[in-house]
């Protein structure tokens, strides 16, 4: 124990102390030499140095004793006081085992008489842990560090102890005692569900791959995870996901029964071994069984909560597996079954394989050029319908595809999966989007806005606001001009993350608030009623086919109308006909993008396209 606490940071102030200690008591014998007047009252004579050793010693943290070599206390400094509750008037002629010794470590009176200091033992640097008492009975670990000053005479000679409450050190070393012994008890089991571990899984599928090394066994794995587990956080709190936890790990077990080990490896997620299943059947038997026990809802407190999960299947030969594959094909097809939606299961197979070996490729080379400015910007205009004029552009990132040529980045990227490389790409298309931008304010003498497309990827980094407040003003916009774009299937009322707050916020810095695609298919009008936003967006595919859809053109007049009366401003994207752009006129559309105006532009592009740019159709 002492030697673990020796390792503390306060380990060199404590030398420090020591020395300064040493060299107070010698300053003080030389004082006595030279018959020198004591600096102070509490310390004895000092010498040159007095003022600054004075210094140290009172305000030290460590307490500082000094003792003849039979224990007697014959001075302390104030943090000797402070750590024993003791004052240094009552301590002065006593020796410390008379009244700071835990009753049961108490000496006798005999042996406290007869102490003398050992100097064959306590030598300068001696370390001791000890447990204490205070006046007021509190107990403490003390830790102790002896320095001795030698006199000319055995008798002349003084002690010096450095004295430090380690007690919260010595809890904490304990604690840790008390975590390893635990963790050693239950090194193969999950402590919150009692199922086997992450290690107990290893050692297990290497113990079936040996037994199977004839090829005569084969090995299945269900890799099971739950669909939206943070949700049930969120909603009901971590007690009730612990609950949840616990009843998949029930459910799991006793699908499986005795055919082999059911592991939670982390998280929500868990891996059953199946021992030499019969075949694909059985293996499909097993997944649909765990999601049909998990279909029924559990009871937490007074409230049911129904959960759902993925299953991602593998059956292998033993003799040709190992446990690090078999665990990341099944990972693969769990990945595939999340995709699928809820409640699904996949099967690994050599295709889905190749699939996500190719997925890794492509994500590495985009990592690659998000890391060396390998993306591209798009401008989008934006054409006003009432001044017949270009008023902004959309700002967009592409990215040029080793295979399919220039994407949008972000539609090979999962929002769950990939938050981080989103936030790289939207903070790509914010920046260079208000640099183009503003070459062209600057070449035109026109105010342009830039609108960009967001996602709680961004909006949900700590200071994201913050940095894009410092990027309008370094670009010299104002935030207003700003126009942040929010898909509708991203704001929900009804969940956590549904990011509704977020336009409150964007409000609050001055930026102006568009909600994106309405009209897709993920939310609703009743979002209009809620949702603070300057402007909503049609979605290309209610534009798409507007002249001959009699129902598209009631719904869309619609929504404008609705849109209309709730102060909203109304645009719309792929607009590709001069005839869609009278009908959205005459609807009372106030905005139009897409290929009638023009496709999406480089910036060389967006400038030729912007001094040349005429809508002949709707001259007046």
């Amino acid at each position: 124990m002492a030697e673990f606490l020796g390792d503390v940071p306060g380990q060199h102030l404590l030398f420090v102390l020591g020395i300064a200690s040493a060299l107070i008591a010698a300053s003080y014998f030389c004082g006595r030499r030279q018959g020198a007047n004591s600096v102070s009252a509490g310390v004895p004579g000092f010498g040159n140095d007095a003022a600054i050793l004075q210094l140290v010693v009172e305000h030290a943290h460590e307490g500082l004793v000094m003792q003849d070599i039979y224990g007697r206390i014959e001075w302390t400094n104030p943090a000797y006081s402070r750590i024993t509750g003791y004052s240094a008037e009552e301590v002065r002629g006593r020796r410390p085992q008379e009244f700071i010794l835990p009753p049961a470590n108490q000496l006798s009176a005999e042996e406290v008489e007869t102490f003398r200091y050992d100097l064959t033992r306590f030598r300068s640097g001696t370390e001791e842990l000890i447990l204490n008492r205070r006046k007021d009975g509190e107990l403490f670990w003390n830790q102790l560090t002896f320095a001795v000053v030698e006199g000319k005479t055995l008798e002349d000679t003084k002690i010096i102890l450095i004295c430090r409450d380690v007690t919260s050190q010595v809890e904490h070393v304990k604690e840790l005692e008390n975590a390893r012994t635990r963790l050693k008890q239950q090194a193969e089991h999950d402590d919150l569900t009692g199922v086997a571990n992450r290690s107990k899984l290893n050692a297990y599928l290497m113990e079936r791959i040996a037994e199977g090394v004839d090829g005569s066994a084969r090995i299945g794995i269900i890799h099971f995870d739950l669909d939206h587990f943070k949700d049930i956080n969120d909603s009901h709190g971590h007690s009730a996901g612990d609950t949840v936890l616990r009843h998949v790990a029930m459910v799991m077990s006793r699908v499986l029964g005795n055919r082999g080990l059911v592991a939670r490896i982390g998280g929500d997620e868990f891996v059953a071994v199946v021992s030499d299943p019969q075949g694909p059947e059985e293996m499909e038997d097993l997944g649909t069984r765990i999601l049909e026990g998990l279909a029924k809802p559990v009871r937490v407190d007074r409230h049911e909560v129904r959960v759902a999960g993925s299953v991602g299947l593998v059956l292998a030969d033993a003799a040709t597996a190992s446990a690090s594959e078999l665990i990341n094909c099944a990972d693969i097809a769990l990945y595939a079954a999340k995709r699928s939606g809820r409640s699904q299961i996949s099967w690994y197979t050599d295709a889905l394989g190749a699939a996500h070996r190719h997925r890794r490729m492509i994500l590495a080379q985009l990592d690659e050029d998000l890391e060396n400015d390998g993306l591209s910007l798009m401008l989008i205009p934006q054409y006003d319908l009432e001044s017949r004029r270009i008023i902004g552009y959309e700002a967009a990132a592409c990215w040029l595809h080793p295979s399919e040529g220039l994407v949008d980045p972000v539609s090979l990227l999962s929002a769950q999966d990939d938050a981080r490389r989103i936030a790289q790409i939207e903070r790509f298309a914010l920046r260079e989007g208000l640099c183009e931008v503003k070459r062209l304010r600057e070449v035109s003498n026109s105010a342009y806005f830039v609108s960009v497309n967001l996602s709680g990827a961004s909006l949900k980094e700590a200071g994201f606001l913050v940095q894009l407040r410092q990027a309008a003003c370094e670009a010299g916009f104002k935030t207003s001009d700003i126009v942040v774009e929010l898909d509708e299937k991203i704001i929900r009322f009804d969940e956590p993350d549904g990011l509704a707050g977020s336009v409150d916020l964007l409000k609050e810095i001055g930026c102006r608030v568009a909600l994106d695609k309405f009209g897709s298919g993920h939310g609703g009008a009743g979002q209009l009623i809620y949702l603070n936003a300057d402007q909503l967006k049609l979605c290309p595919m209610l534009v798409a086919g507007l002249e001959e859809s009699n129902e598209k053109r009631q719904l869309v007049q619609s929504i404008i109308r609705l849109a209309g009366n709730l102060g909203l401003t109304i645009s719309a994207a792929g607009v590709d006909t001069a005839r869609q752009v009278d009908m959205l006129r005459q609807f009372g559309c106030t905005m139009v993008q897409g290929k009638v105006i023009a496709e999406p532009l480089s910036a060389h592009e967006a400038e030729i396209h912007m001094r040349e740019f005429e809508l002949l159709e709707h001259q007046a």
